[in-house]
């Protein structure tokens, strides 16, 4: 059995599904941040995300806004301000941390719950070769205009199936979890093919019109307090899985 290796590059997990066909449509464009790539995101998109390529927690990560051509909505942590685009390059790289590199990458509208917009949490883990889904939950935002859903920025986890049930877009939530299962297998069997993998935490968004999106992979993803919001055999499937994984997985 191979040795699972993490991969901390947001870059270069989001790539081999880029370069997917099937797979592409469902992620938000990315590039490089630079000046150049920026301008050409925030003529093209209605909001962009910039974020560090290697980073977790949510920790570093801009939202911009485009209200016009030459004015634009910057939001990080507690603040939002309204700048051209000279000061929102200079404020923006002025908050880079030194010898980091930075994305740039399209934002996506995601589908609200009781007003906050949320995303999906996935662990896939892969068991006698095969990967399979075992622990899933909606992140809400307890602010209707967070920039980030992440609970480490003080957001909460609820049920994938309460999320589904109870969103203010009435998603049809079979429909919604089938494809967000599907795809899911989908992405870490590209990304398995890529790279050792026997572990995966997706993030994945859905949009305001139903759409299902990926957002990021964690290659060393924390489960904690997902056992509060699946059911006692999910999560006890998950620790014989991690057990499994642990007791099988070479030695070097």
């Amino acid at each position: 059995m191979q040795v699972h290796k993490i991969i901390r590059s947001k870059m270069k997990k989001t790539i081999p599904l880029l370069q997917d066909p099937i797979l592409s449509p469902h992620v938000p464009e990315t590039h490089w941040f630079s000046t150049e790539s920026l301008k050409t995101m925030v003529q093209s998109h209605p909001q962009v995300y910039i974020k560090p390529n290697i980073g977790r927690k949510g920790s570093g990560i801009s939202r911009v806004k485009r209200i016009s051509n030459s004015a634009y909505e910057l939001s990080y942590e507690n603040i939002t301000k309204r700048v051209s685009f000279t000061e929102l390059v200079k404020d923006l790289t002025g908050r880079f941390s030194t010898g980091k590199s930075y994305l740039v990458q399209q934002g996506i509208d995601l589908a609200t719950f009781n007003e906050g917009p949320f995303h999906i949490r996935v662990v896939m883990q892969k068991v006698k070769n095969c990967w399979r889904p075992s622990l899933m939950s909606g992140v809400v935002a307890k602010q209707k205009d967070a920039v980030v859903t992440n609970i480490a920025r003080g957001n909460f986890d609820l049920s994938l199936e309460e999320v589904m049930q109870k969103n203010d877009q009435k998603l049809n939530p079979m429909n919604t979890i089938r494809e967000l299962t599907d795809l899911s297998h989908q992405i870490v069997h590209v990304l398995g093919s890529s790279f050792p993998l026997l572990v995966i935490g997706l993030d994945m968004g859905i949009d305001k019109k139903g759409k299902v999106w990926f957002i990021e992979a964690n290659t060393n993803p924390d489960s904690k307090g997902l056992e509060k919001v699946n059911d006692k055999v999910s999560y006890q499937k998950y620790l014989d899985a991690k057990k499994w994984i642990r007791e099988n997985e070479e030695r070097v």
